[in-house]
């Protein structure tokens, strides 16, 4: 028999810190699998989408959301003749198409040297797009995640990359607490059985003065009629990965290429969202100054991106 699901069971969509050890955990190592998987075969839908994609145009796009520093490695290759790189190569003509899946609405922006020389963890690193534009940005970066097909994906190019359970770093992980300058959480935490405990783990591994960027799903699209009904009929009247693909496919229609969206938002067990008050309790509580929400002027957002920093005097 399954475990009790918040969502469909319990009518819990917004995360309450109340619900912290009321739910058990699942494979998570499965939930995300499938989607790596098709993007290293090459499926459509799958490859060339915001959310997964490690080429160097799509990295400089990623750069250049945290940044707002355009064509960084372009530049960096080609010096004074990347222009020309541009109109040859029709780079310019391809960035409408490197949207889809959406982009990043973020500010303040990071400095294009604030990553230079720090150590970094890409906690949940999937195929590992942040984990290279880190790399690229300077940084090194250790990359851990559950997935089979996400570590196979990231070990393409960088050496630092571990089976990492974020549930295991309070008590099996002490050499990752307080080990990193700047810690990286994308679309992790909302995905689990315990949300608080999760985001205390994460948080542990900041060092004082370091930085925790976290983004999670809020109580928006993701708490939608439409969301929690696709995924109810994805979870308790679909049987085979045959029946969830194919059903897939059907929600995304005629937007083909952002198949991997769907399947994001369909295949987790999980999938709470959190309000800002929570976001920022959770901050407090683990040592954080009050943090910034980078996507506070995105309209219609559909997540949260949270940055704060630890404060010197923090400990744990």
């Amino acid at each position: 028999m399954p475990p009790v699901n918040p969502h469909f069971d319990h009518d819990r969509v917004v995360w309450r810190d109340e619900y912290s050890g009321q739910y058990e955990p699942v494979a998570y190592d499965a939930q995300f699998d499938g989607q790596w998987k098709l993007f290293l075969d090459g499926q459509q839908g799958f490859v060339r989408h915001t959310g997964v994609e490690t080429s160097d145009e799509y990295i400089d796009d990623r750069i250049e959301e945290l940044t707002g520093v355009a064509d960084y490695l372009l530049r960096r290759r080609y010096g004074m003749l990347a222009e020309a790189v541009k109109r040859v190569t029709g780079r310019a003509a391809r960035a409408q198409r490197r949207g889809i899946g959406g982009r990043l609405h973020l500010a303040p922006k990071f400095p294009i040297d604030h990553f230079q020389g720090k150590r970094c963890l890409d906690i949940g690193c999937g195929a590992g797009r942040w984990t290279r534009t880190l790399l690229a940005l300077g940084a090194s970066v250790k990359s851990v995640d559950v997935s089979e097909h996400g570590l196979k994906s990231t070990r393409r190019f960088n050496s630092d990359v571990e089976r990492l359970d974020l549930f295991e770093i309070a008590e099996r992980r002490p050499d990752l607490h307080g080990a990193f300058d700047f810690t990286l959480c994308w679309g992790v935490v909302m995905c689990t059985h315990d949300p608080l405990v999760a985001f205390r783990n994460v948080a542990r591994t900041v060092k004082p003065g370091g930085e925790l960027y976290v983004m999670v799903y809020a109580p928006t699209y993701h708490a939608s009629e439409f969301v929690l009904s696709s995924r109810r009929h994805y979870h308790r009247a679909l049987a085979t990965p045959e029946q969830r693909f194919t059903y897939v496919l059907e929600l995304a229609g005629e937007d083909r290429d952002n198949a991997i969206n769907y399947m994001d938002m369909l295949n987790t067990f999980y999938n709470w969202t959190i309000d800002e008050a929570t976001l920022n309790g959770w901050y407090a509580m683990c040592g954080f100054e009050p943090p910034v929400f980078l996507n506070a002027a995105e309209p219609h957002k559909g997540a949260h991106h949270v940055l704060g920093r630890k404060r010197a005097d923090a400990r744990g």
